[in-house]
């Protein structure tokens, strides 16, 4: 009982006033401690959580309201919406719809791919062609390729200049 009640504590110190955080809040709570679970660990989400169709394009237009209308209706309509995903290869490929809904035209940037050695470069370009480190998509490594358009949300993934606030972390608009 006494965890309940710190819990209980901790969602009244962080939420705000809106009686749906609260209610989602204490819906996590009650998963954690095994409600909403059946015997294989499947939980059951109320109707209220779920997407009109289960299709990439009807979450979008649940998480992203009014996408295609820009500007957005508010500085914070990316801060306020939100969708996670495990997976890089997932996320990339949410962006690029996402990024499709926007208007405008899309602007594609190309990384500069070597191999630097101490030795002749032209041997490492044999074991490492352009094409192979373009291939890459590892967590922590910038894509080769980036598509962006005005109006979409960037954050920056390397401290490019901390004392200036342009540090891993950081997000932005495209203007």
């Amino acid at each position: 009982m006494e965890t309940t009640s710190v819990l209980s504590l901790t969602i009244d110190m962080q939420l705000g006033e809106d009686q749906s955080e609260r209610e989602f809040a204490e819906w996590q709570l009650k998963v954690g401690q095994g409600d909403y679970t059946d015997d294989n660990a499947n939980i059951t989400l109320p109707d209220h959580f779920k997407c009109a169709e289960n299709t990439l394009n009807s979450l979008i237009e649940t998480i992203y309201p009014d996408i295609s209308n820009f500007p957005h209706p508010s500085d914070q309509y990316f801060s306020d919406h939100i969708l996670l995903s495990a997976c890089n290869e997932d996320v990339h490929a949410i962006n690029a719809h996402i990024l499709n809904n926007f208007p405008g035209s899309e602007h594609v940037y190309h990384s500069a791919d070597s191999v630097g050695s101490e030795g002749d470069e032209e041997d490492f370009q044999h074991f490492y062609p352009v094409e192979h480190l373009n291939s890459m998509n590892a967590s922590g490594l910038p894509l080769a390729k980036l598509a962006l358009k005005k109006g979409c949300p960037v954050m920056v993934l390397r401290n490019l200049n901390p004392s200036q606030g342009v540090c891993n972390g950081t997000r932005g608009i495209l203007t």
